[in-house]
């Protein structure tokens, strides 16, 4: 008989504010933080140290992300970053469709997009599908601290929280399958 591993914590984040935030009906792909997105989160503050960050293969994001990090590793802490397409936000506005592996790819070169479709052609999907699929992955990884970077509605979904401002941090204990 199998014996479970120890229970680890998935912190999840949601991206600063974005362009599309701001400017209702924002009429393209991928918006970027904005000035107040990039200072909301610069001033989240960890309390532990993730052994790994995934993050949804958008702009605002990646952007959050990096901000977030920034003080680990100027301080020479490495922490390993994973690209999710299950985690890009549901909605099919046009603000909520990424762009293409190459594009983001460029902007981003020390991140691996290989999970990602060559185009941004996803099918729909809904939060609970894609929160299933996570959530058995997530399940199978050996960290024990894992920083999820999202979108409000996919996030709100997962956790069954109503709403995420931006920035806003929420924990939770995940169960681990059996070895």
């Amino acid at each position: 008989m199998s014996t479970p591993q120890s229970v680890k914590r998935l912190h999840v984040l949601r991206h600063g504010q974005a362009i599309h935030n701001v400017q209702r009906g924002w009429p393209e792909r991928d918006p970027p933080l904005t000035e107040l997105g990039l200072e909301q989160a610069r001033k989240v503050s960890l309390t532990f140290k993730p052994d790994l960050v995934i993050c949804s293969p958008m702009t605002r994001t990646i952007q959050t992300m990096y901000a977030v990090l920034s003080t680990l590793e100027n301080s020479g802490i490495d922490i390993p970053k994973e690209i999710w397409p299950n985690l890009r936000e549901a909605h099919d506005a046009i603000c909520n469709k990424g762009v293409s592996r190459a594009i983001i790819a460029a902007a981003y070169p020390t991140l691996d997009f290989s999970r990602c479709n060559v185009e941004w052609d996803y099918e729909e999907h809904s939060d609970e599908a894609a929160t299933l699929r996570v959530a058995k992955r997530l399940r199978r990884r050996p960290e024990k601290d894992i920083l999820l970077v999202g979108h409000r509605a996919f996030l709100a979904y997962l956790v069954g929280d109503e709403r995420f401002l931006n920035c806003g941090k929420f924990w939770s204990r995940l169960t681990p399958m059996c070895n």
